[in-house]
């Protein structure tokens, strides 16, 4: 089983950055699992039984409308928690957590979960920081989605803010693991928009692309767009 104390993202996050008690708790009490590409985590309305402590890869976090209508609200890195607000709460899962690209994940359930709250203070503010965690994620979505005017100043923003969480990890390279009908559920609009103004970054070297990696050339003139 992969050590905590061993992870690069250790000290970094919410429950990456416990204390050596708390720690071994987690280690001992949770299921490390792999997930592939399009494998399920949880899904939107299940009775929650878990939380997931996110190790490596990616997962698309999004919720469904009653007519049938998808929208993506975050996508999930390395160190985030996934279903404590359900968890907490004992209710369904709010949202559907779905592998972006191979995951590994920590399994924490229920029962663990409750247990580590209630004897590791160091724990609880863990739980207390994933939840501002997800109000902050569900703050940057509706602000991507209500300030920018146009289709490509959304777009424009969602790359501005790729490019933010890479340098943030010391990464220069923007890995774009979305399909453009993905994008276009994060940006509220559609698959063709996406693609059209995708196009005209690359055209106009605002960006560059080559395969999944995406650069950005002249970040100011996507500040500009964010901004009409």
């Amino acid at each position: 089983m992969t050590k905590c104390l061993n992870c690069p993202e250790a000290g970094k996050h919410a429950f990456c950055k416990l204390g050596p008690e708390s720690r071994a708790f987690l280690e001992s009490n949770s299921l490390t699992t792999d997930y592939s590409r399009g494998s399920t985590l949880f899904r939107e309305g299940d009775r929650s039984n878990a939380v997931f402590v996110m190790c490596s890869g990616k997962a698309k976090v999004s919720a469904t409308s009653r007519d049938g209508k998808t929208m993506i609200l975050r996508i999930a890195d390395a160190g985030d928690v996934l279903g404590m607000s359900a968890a907490l709460t004992k209710g369904e899962y709010e949202v559907t957590a779905e592998a972006l690209e191979p995951c590994r994940v920590r399994v924490l359930h229920l029962r663990h979960l409750t247990t580590m709250l209630q004897k590791y203070g160091d724990a609880s503010l863990g739980a207390a920081n994933a939840l501002a965690e997800d109000y902050r994620a569900a703050f940057d979505e509706a602000r991507l989605i209500a300030l920018p005017a146009s289709p490509a100043g959304r777009v424009a923003r969602l790359i501005l803010d790729w490019a933010d969480d890479a340098r943030s990890r010391s990464n220069s390279l923007i890995t774009m693991s979305l399909t453009h009908e993905e994008v276009a559920s994060m940006t509220a609009t559609t698959r063709e928009t996406v693609t059209r103004t995708l196009g005209r970054f690359r055209k106009d070297k605002i960006i560059s692309t080559h395969g999944v990696v995406l650069t950005v050339l002249q970040p100011k003139a996507l500040e500009r767009l964010c901004a009409c």
